[in-house]
């Protein structure tokens, strides 16, 4: 009896797996299903992996971007591009509420017509892309035609208007509700005077026996918060190459690198051949040398004379190329000194009629604006920093500068190493000690009021994130 029992047990069972492989799954219920859900607000199981893909492809795409693989088929990456997708998700299901909940989801009519441009001109970008880089050229499409297979090409892959428009909304709607979040946070004047404290020790750390560094960084743009002593300021009147004269240098210098890199490629060439033939010479302690060139010898007592021949050709064409090539760079060589030689020679008047200017009294600043070559002169109201262990700039412009007495002095032609002839004034030192709280006291303010409003809605956001009751099935998630 038991038996039987087991027997219809065992058989209804088969029934039942037999007849769960006959249930295919209906696709359009399966990405319906819910996963996360707050109040009314519900995301589904397609969205949830829409967000997923997304999270991968966008690590598979920043890996990339700094020559490394990124594997998106890899457990423990889909894992967390799940953890990250998902918490993104409720995140802005907390932030859409929030928004609803304070009527920042209302866009004034100005509003509404920012979102529009901004929409349109992305759109319109999109659309110039996909003319150009999504429709087969040898179509050649124009006019009306081109247009219509570029938006086609777009809806192909769900690219919009209303889909730009739709993005646009969400981020206005999202910075609004930013504003709202950190519109009271603020910086006090103590913590502004802690961080200059902080930056100036330092950058006295970083820059204090290093004068040329800081030079070159705040000649980059950088705000560096304490001079080394050694540094000064100065201006140029810069006269160019003329145009014609700098591509005879420019090319005249393409030929000494080409002619370099045909002088590495031969010595190559020559190396090959005599490791060929044991004519390498092996560096090494004698007994090493004595071994590498017993089994050298053996090599080359291997080789055919059909062999040793090709070797030997081998060599005595690459030995003729590298004799070539280095007949080739003392000729560019030659040429590059002519032709700089002629470019100074062609600008010579111009910059000789203005020092005659300057000895004869003109106002240097005055000149400087109607003379000078040099673009970065228009932006640097203080000059350029220079100081005597200074990396990157011209030696020669470095060496002149630092050789004027006193401020005011000014040098004569100086020939610069790509340019032109430069004419340089000593405007002034460096103050050594921390810049002025007064002149880097802005910064600081928006530098500390940005990281604090960052830090203030981050954590305002995780905070109403955790009390928001928001219920995630995870298991529903699985095929």
């Amino acid at each position: 009896m038991r038996k039987k029992s087991l027997l219809a047990m065992l058989l209804a069972m088969t029934l039942l797996l037999s007849s769960c492989a006959l249930i295919v799954k209906d696709q359009a219920v399966d990405d319906a299903t819910e996963i996360i859900r707050l109040g009314d607000k519900v995301i589904n199981k397609a969205k949830v992996k829409e967000e997923i893909q997304n999270q991968l492809e966008y690590m598979e795409y920043y890996y990339s971007m700094m020559g490394q693989g990124y594997d998106v088929t890899d457990a423990k990456n889909i894992a967390q591009a799940q953890e990250d997708a998902i918490n993104d998700l409720k995140k802005d299901l907390v932030l859409t509420s929030k928004a609803e909940e304070l009527g920042l989801d209302k866009l004034t009519a100005e509003e509404e017509e920012e979102v529009k441009k901004t929409a349109q001109e992305s759109y319109d970008y999109a659309l110039d892309y996909a003319k150009t880089n999504m429709i087969d050229s040898s179509l050649n499409l124009e006019g009306e035609e081109l247009e219509k297979a570029a938006v086609e090409a777009l809806n192909a892959r769900e690219v919009t208007l209303d889909a730009y428009i739709e993005s646009e909304t969400k981020t206005k709607v999202d910075n609004k509700l930013r504003e709202y979040i950190v519109k009271d946070v603020a910086v006090t004047d103590e913590e502004i005077q802690a961080e200059y404290d902080s930056k100036v020790e330092s950058d006295k750390e970083t820059y204090g026996e290093k004068p040329g560094s800081y030079a070159t960084a705040v000649n980059n743009g950088t705000t560096v918060y304490y001079a080394p002593a050694g540094v000064r300021r100065v201006k140029q009147i810069l006269t160019k190459f003329k145009e014609e004269d700098q591509t005879a240098i420019d090319e005249a210098k393409q030929k000494v690198t080409d002619a370099n890199t045909a002088i590495t490629t031969a010595n190559a060439k020559i190396d090959t051949a005599k490791e060929i033939l044991g004519l390498s010479d092996d560096e090494g302690d004698e007994e090493t040398g004595e071994a590498v060139a017993e089994e050298t010898a053996k090599e080359t007592e291997e080789l055919s004379e059909e062999e040793r021949a090709s070797a030997q050709a081998d060599l005595d064409a690459a030995t003729k190329e590298l004799e070539e090539a280095q007949a080739a760079l003392e000729a560019a060589n030659k040429e590059v000194e002519d032709a700089t030689n002629k470019a100074f020679e062609n600008i010579d008047a111009d910059t000789d009629a203005i020092l005659a200017e300057l000895e004869g009294g003109a106002d240097w600043d005055k000149l400087m604006e109607e003379k000078n070559q040099d673009p970065g002169m228009s932006t640097n109201e203080k000059g350029y920093a220079i100081a005597a262990d200074m990396t990157g700039f011209d030696s020669a412009f470095v060496e002149a500068a630092m050789a004027l007495a006193k401020p005011g002095d000014y040098s004569g032609k100086v020939k610069g190493t790509s340019y032109g002839y430069y004419i340089i004034r000593y405007e002034n030192d460096e103050p050594e000690g921390p810049v002025a709280l007064d002149e880097v006291k802005e910064s600081i303010s928006s530098s500390l009021l940005s990281t604090k409003k960052n830090e203030f809605y981050n954590t305002t956001v995780n905070e109403w994130v955790e009390a928001a009751g928001i219920k995630v099935d995870l298991n529903a998630l699985k095929d």
